[in-house]
């Protein structure tokens, strides 16, 4: 009986030991199974990895490029094949701005020069001087290539009375410019340079671009960059908001009550012909004037873009060299009058210390048909005050033919109201 009971538990032990080593070779088959899949898995895993990673690595590459090299365009103006200027873009798209100065500030910067005029004084004089050349500087804006001509615009007090110019670019090359036109009543002028001057450098030239001065608005960005206090100082870039519009200003003997774009960037002088961009790197001011007061900061002022397109288009048409702040257009509204300022000798023998004083009427025109006189003074139009003849051509401006004036008149000792009706300057012309 012990042999049986010892033989059956023999067998189960045989059993057992059977079924443990089937078990532990099934362990050892799941357990390969899973070291394999595992394995797999972390290759399959590294695999989509590194691609993710090489796509994306490319991704921020092509990105850096567009973001640091979009805003230069391979767009550029025909020179008969040589090398050409290129043309400013949007940084980004239509309806999107950039608050990153620091693009925008690389991208514009090279069209931005120095303006240097020079005046000649005669030796002599009460205080003696010794005669020679004498300068100042402002900035100026590159903004077109025609034929072999280089356009640049800035302001009119930059180079007023002067005998000669000469323009500084990005990299410090300096050549002579000459003055295409300019208009003393909106203190723009435009330059023009030989671009044989700049004979291997034409792939240099950055042109700005110029945007709407109609769609800013107050709050948005404003960067302005100039050059202030001279060349040591090129390229300055400030920034700032745009503060408020329409601003009216007094900035000297030739632009009076001129609507600017008011800014708090800081715009200093030598600043002036300088550009105020928006957001996305376009022009829509030109730097012009800075309210100097010891007890105000941070009020710059800027001719809206939309205003000087106006008079750039005007001078590149006309190239006349001078000044076309009171050229007439054969459409254009004409009362008919010759007039001056107020100088002292009207001043004594009148009394009247504002106004327009009138040197002549033209036959036929509807000042004339008014019963106006040589002699007369005229001190307003419409009800609204004609302190010099500025202000006088600033409201005929926006006369339009067939209007009728109410002209108010000082004549001797009389106070007139005289109606004008308006004609064409060609057809007054025509007549003569």
């Amino acid at each position: 009986m012990d042999n049986n009971i010892s033989n059956h538990l023999d067998s189960k032990d045989n059993q057992s030991d059977n079924q443990a080593v089937f078990k532990h070779s099934s362990y050892h088959k799941h357990s390969r199974k899973w070291y394999v899949k595992l394995t797999a898995f972390v290759l399959i895993l590294t695999f989509v990895s590194g691609l993710a990673f090489g796509a994306g690595y490319l991704s921020a590459l092509i990105y850096g490029d567009r973001l640091a090299n979009g805003i230069l365009s391979s767009s550029t103006q025909n020179l008969d094949a040589q090398p050409t200027a290129t043309q400013i873009q949007p940084i980004l798209s239509e309806n999107t701005a950039t608050s990153d100065i620091s693009v925008i500030a690389s991208a514009v910067s090279p069209a931005i020069v120095t303006i240097s005029s020079y005046s000649e004084q005669t030796p002599g004089g009460i205080f003696g001087n010794s005669g020679g050349f004498y300068g100042g500087t402002g900035s100026g804006i590159t903004f077109k290539v025609e034929d072999d001509e280089l356009f640049i615009v800035t302001n009119y007090h930059v180079i007023e009375g002067s005998n000669q110019i000469e323009v500084i670019f990005h990299d410090g090359t300096t050549v002579a410019a000459t003055v295409l036109g300019f208009d003393s009543n909106n203190d723009l002028a435009v330059l023009s340079v030989d671009t044989k001057l700049l004979k291997g450098k034409m792939d240099q030239i950055v042109l700005a671009s110029f945007g709407d001065s109609e769609n800013i608005q107050i709050g948005e960005l404003a960067v302005a960059i100039g050059n202030p206090l001279g060349p040591e100082y090129a390229s300055t870039v400030t920034a700032g908001i745009i503060s408020a519009l329409n601003r009216e200003i007094y900035i000297n003997k030739n632009t009076s009550y001129v609507n600017l774009i008011q800014t708090d960037a800081a715009i200093n002088p030598g600043n002036s012909g300088g550009a105020l961009l928006n957001g996305k790197g376009e022009v829509i001011g030109i730097n012009s004037a800075k309210y100097v007061d010891t007890g105000v900061e941070g009020i710059g002022f800027a001719i809206p873009i939309n205003q000087a397109k106006e008079t750039i288009g005007t001078i590149l048409d006309s190239r006349s060299g001078g000044d076309i702040a009171y050229q007439l257009a054969d459409d254009r509204a004409f009362l008919g009058v010759q007039v001056m300022d107020i100088t002292t000798e009207v001043y004594n023998s009148t009394g009247m210390r504002f106004g327009v004083y009138i040197t002549d009427v033209i036959a036929y025109s509807g000042a004339k048909e008014a019963g106006i006189q040589s002699g007369d003074i005229i001190y307003s139009l419409n009800g609204k005050k004609v302190q010099n003849v500025q202000i006088l051509f600033d409201i005929l401006d926006k006369a339009k033919v067939g209007d009728t004036l109410e002209v108010g008149i000082i004549r001797n000792d009389e106070i007139l109201t005289l109606k004008a009706p308006l004609y064409s300057y060609k057809e007054i012309m025509d007549q003569q």
